[in-house]
C-alpha cells in the first residue's frame, strides 16, 4: 500500500522527533546497527569465492562485493602455505589467479603476501589469510561455507582450530569425508559438509554431517528429499541463472551456491513466497 504523501511527512517528523529526544536523553549513545529487514525464508544465497564477477576470485574485495550485493553466506577455499598459513584460493597453485608461479605447498606465507589476484575484474587484489576473512566476519550474521582443499592432515586440523577459535559463523566443507572427520576430529563444535560432484562423490560413512553439498547435476528432487529425511541440508552448486535458481527452490534446496549473488539476490527477494525478519546481511551482532 502507498503511504498518502501528508501521513508520511508526519511519520518522518514524529521519528525524528523521537530520534531527537533520544541523542538529547543520552548524549553518548552509540550508533546501532539497521532495523532488521525482511528476507526470503527460502534458500540461502552463498558467495561463491564472494562475487568473482566483479571482484577477483578469493579476495576481500570479491567478498565485500557479495556481502554488499545481499549474499547471505559466503564461500571460500583454504589451502596451506608451506610454513603452515591457510590461505584463500581454489587451485593447488598460484599460476592461473595470480601474478606468481608456483605450488601454494612449496610457498611460504610471506611469498604469497607478495602476489596479487589478477583473475577478474578490477584491480589486481592481495592473497587473504583465513584469519583475515574470519576477523571480518566475526561477530556478523554471515556464515562461512569453507572448503579445505586437499592437503595434509596436520593442516587440515590447524584450519579447523583456527575457524573454531574466531567469533566468525563457520561451516566445514570438503570433497573428501577423511578430511571431514580430521576437521571434526580437531574443532568438533564446527558444522560439517560433504561435497559431491559428478566425479568425486565420496561415502560419508558414519560422519555426522550437518549438510552435503552437490553438483547441480546431483540436486534431483528426490535426492534432496532423501538428504533432508536424513536430516541434512542441501545446497547446490554453482547456479547462476534464473531457471537454476527457481528450479533448485522448488525442489527445497537450503542454499544456492552462486558466482552472481547480486542477481541471485534479487531473484530471490523478487519470488519471495514467506519471509522471516533477520539482522541485516554482514551487520555486527550486539
Amino acid at each position: 500500500m502507498t503511504t498518502p504523501p501528508r501521513a508520511a511527512r508526519t511519520a518522518v517528523l514524529a521519528a525524528l522527533a523521537v530520534l531527537a529526544a533520544g541523542c538529547a536523553a543520552s548524549p553518548g549513545l552509540r550508533a546501532r546497527p539497521a532495523a532488521a529487514q525482511p528476507v526470503c525464508a527460502g534458500p540461502v544465497v552463498i558467495g561463491h569465492r564472494g562475487a568473482p564477477l566483479d571482484a577477483p576470485e578469493n579476495t576481500m574485495a570479491s567478498f565485500e562485493k557479495a556481502l554488499q550485493q545481499g549474499a547471505d553466506w559466503l564461500e571460500t577455499d583454504v589451502q596451506t602455505t608451506r610454513d603452515g598459513v591457510p590461505v584463500l584460493m581454489h587451485d593447488a597453485s598460484v599460476d592461473r589467479t595470480t601474478n606468481g608461479k608456483g605450488a601454494i605447498a612449496d610457498l611460504t606465507a610471506a611469498q604469497i603476501a607478495g602476489l596479487r589476484v589478477t583473475v577478474g575484474p578490477g584491480p589486481a587484489e592481495p592473497v587473504p589469510t583465513l584469519e583475515e576473512l574470519l576477523k571480518r566476519l566475526s561477530g556478523t550474521t554471515v556464515t562461512l561455507l569453507m572448503e579445505i582443499k586437499w592437503q595434509r592432515a596436520e593442516d587440515v586440523a590447524r584450519i579447523a582450530r583456527i575457524a573454531a577459535g574466531s567469533s566468525a559463523r563457520v561451516f566445514l566443507y570438503s570433497f573428501s569425508a577423511d578430511h571431514l572427520r580430521q576437521a571434526h576430529a580437531a574443532a568438533p563444535a564446527l558444522p560439517v559438509v560433504l561435497i559431491q560432484g559428478a566425479s568425486i562423490s565420496e561415502d560419508p560413512g558414519d560422519l555426522p554431517l550437518h549438510g552435503i553439498a552437490l553438483d547441480a547435476t546431483l540436486a534431483t528432487a528426490s535426492r534432496i528429499a532423501a538428504e533432508h529425511e536424513a536430516g541434512r541440508e542441501v545446497y547446490v552448486w554453482t547456479l547462476d541463472d534464473d531457471e537454476s535458481w527457481q528450479l533448485m527452490t522448488e525442489r527445497e534446496a537450503d542454499g544456492l551456491i552462486t558466482d552472481t549473488p547480486g542477481r541471485a539476490r534479487r531473484w530471490a527477494d523478487a519470488n519471495c513466497r514467506t519471509e522471516r525478519p533477520v539482522a541485516p546481511r554482514g551487520a555486527r551482532v550486539h
